[in-house]
């Protein structure tokens, strides 16, 4: 059988006009696409299918995340450290006790992705529904 035989598992997120935004799991990522209405198989146990020529020819949706931000990033541990001890995590009670806390102090670490993500975001213009 062809790959593009293959009809794939989807999830309709919405039909509009003559076009489904669909979802689909493709090798451990969620990936949405529009692809024509009529495209989308029902099976009427309410499960959906779109063939895997369909979904390569769709228009993918949502922003390309990974073209637009930093190819990697790496956070040191003594960066997380020393935002545990900022934030009064020194010991396995403290953690334990302040889970918000051990949050916060990864988020204040990865401060640097988080500025990033926002820069980027805001330099992306707004799409009308």
């Amino acid at each position: 059988m062809d790959q593009y035989d293959i009809n794939v598992p989807v999830k309709i997120i919405r039909n509009k006009g003559f076009v489904s935004l669909v979802e689909w799991l493709d090798t451990e990522r969620f990936r949405r696409t529009v692809v024509p209405r009529e495209e989308v198989r029902e099976d009427g146990r309410g499960k959906a299918f779109v063939s895997q020529s369909s979904l390569d020819m769709g228009i993918p949706y949502g922003v390309s995340w990974e073209q637009r931000l930093k190819g990697s990033y790496v956070i040191a541990g003594s960066v997380i450290a020393e935002q545990l001890e900022v934030s009064g995590i020194w010991t396995k009670e403290d953690y334990d006790k302040n889970p918000r806390a051990v949050h916060e102090a990864v988020l204040g670490a990865a401060r640097e992705i988080l500025n990033d993500l926002y820069s980027t975001s805001r330099a992306i213009p707004k799409q009308e529904e």
